[in-house]
C-alpha cells in the first residue's frame, strides 16, 4: 500500500508548508475478528457458504500496521488489517486476505472536554487482496485498477478510543483500541467472487508528531 502512504505524506507536507497544524502517527498492533459467514461464488459451481473463523497473525508476512495524518478534528487513516482462515474445508483449502484487508478511512474526533482527540468515528473503503486455493485452483492474482491485485472491495466504519500521551513538545505516544465493521466482495482469478464481511476489535500502540500552528 505504498501509494496510500505517499498520498498521506503529500497531504501532510502541503498542510505543513501552508502553516497549518498537522499530526502524523504510525502504529503497530493486532486484532481479533468475529466468526462471520464467508460466501464464495464461482462460475458453474455450487455456492460455498460457511461461518469462517480467522486469525490476524500480526507478524506473519506483511505485518499488521496503521498510519494516520490529521488536521484539527479530521484524520485520514489506513489500517493494514489481515485475516487468515482457520477452519478450511475440503473445497476451500486455503484462504487469506493478508496483503491485506485494508481499511482506508476518514475520521472525525468526537468533542470531549478534557481530551479533545480521545474518541474517533470514521468511515471509508475496504481495499482487499485475497489469496488462497479453492477447489484446487489459486484464486489470485487478479488484474486490478489499483495494480498488484488490490481491489476497492467494500465499505467500512470504525469507533476508536485512544489518549494522546505527550513525551516532548511535538512528540507523543498513543495507545488505541478500536472496533471496525466492514463488508467486502472481492473478485477471484478465473471468475466469481468471495464475500468477506468482518467485525474486529483492534489494539494498537503508536508514536506521533504534532506541528503546532
Amino acid at each position: 500500500m505504498g501509494w496510500t502512504l505517499c498520498l498521506l505524506i503529500i497531504v501532510s507536507t502541503n498542510l505543513t508548508a501552508s502553516g497549518q497544524g498537522v499530526t502524523a502517527e504510525v502504529f503497530a498492533g493486532t486484532s481479533w475478528s468475529l466468526p462471520l459467514p464467508l460466501k464464495i461464488e464461482q462460475p458453474g459451481e455450487p455456492t460455498i457458504k460457511f461461518r469462517a473463523r480467522y486469525k490476524t497473525k500480526p507478524f506473519t508476512g506483511s505485518p499488521y500496521y496503521a498510519y494516520r495524518v490529521g488536521y484539527n478534528q479530521w484524520t485520514a487513516e489506513l489500517v493494514h488489517h489481515k485475516v487468515y482462515l482457520q477452519n478450511p474445508t475440503s473445497e476451500v483449502e486455503h484462504f487469506e486476505v493478508s496483503h491485506g484487508y485494508n481499511l482506508a478511512m476518514v475520521s472525525r474526533t468526537v468533542p470531549f472536554t478534557q481530551a479533545p482527540s480521545l474518541f474517533r468515528l470514521g468511515l471509508g473503503l475496504v481495499i482487499g487482496h485475497p489469496e488462497g486455493r479453492i477447489r484446487g485452483k489459486a484464486i489470485n492474482p487478479v488484474k486490478s485498477l489499483l495494480g498488484g491485485g488490490y481491489q476497492i472491495s467494500g465499505v467500512c466504519l470504525q469507533a476508536a478510543v485512544g489518549p494522546k500521551l505527550g513525551v516532548a513538545e511535538h512528540w507523543f505516544f498513543r495507545p488505541e483500541a478500536k472496533l471496525t465493521a466492514a463488508w467486502a466482495k472481492m473478485p477471484l482469478a478465473g471468475g466469481g467472487s468471495v464475500t468477506v464481511p468482518n467485525i474486529a476489535f483492534h489494539t494498537l500502540f503508536g508514536v506521533g508528531y504534532r506541528r503546532h500552528r
